[in-house]
């Protein structure tokens, strides 16, 4: 049977249990640089490899910074169907909103969703636990690893 899961607004607060928000507005850690004309926040998120060194091919694990371009999904009667959540057990991953050249975000209008479940103890996602994050254009997220 479908749910229907209430979304909340995305803040730093309430994302925790998952991980970090990466923003600027309501950051206690902003420091003045470059001579006055950039703000600066040290340690946004918390970046993590739990790889354990035992083969090959963990052996040469790497931080990798990709850029996925992805297209807005339709909604159906206005609401989103979820077809899929996945965990990354031994390492963070970042989300940054990029927009396309002449596309004008307005910071103030959520801009995508993030979706978030606990790891139930059968290893998959435990639904009950299910939220949804509206984020606007000027955060972005790090899920913590095993999230």
């Amino acid at each position: 049977m479908p749910r229907q899961i209430t979304i909340e607004p995305l803040t730093i607060d309430s994302f925790k249990p998952y991980g970090d928000v990466i923003q600027l507005e309501g950051n206690k850690n902003i420091v003045i640089a470059n001579q006055g004309t950039a703000k600066r926040v040290n340690h946004v998120a918390l970046l993590e490899n739990r790889r354990e060194s035992s083969g090959p091919a963990l052996q040469t694990a790497r931080p990798n910074m990709c850029i996925f371009s992805s297209a807005p999904r339709p909604t159906v009667g206005g609401r989103f169907p979820v077809k899929l959540l996945e965990r990354h057990p031994y390492s963070s991953q970042v989300f940054m909103p990029i927009h396309q050249q002449g596309v004008r975000a307005d910071p103030d209008t959520p801009c995508y969703l993030v979706i978030v479940a606990e790891n139930g103890p059968n290893d998959q996602p435990d639904l009950g636990t299910i939220r949804a994050f509206a984020a606007n254009s000027t955060q972005g997220i790090n899920y913590k690893a095993n999230s």
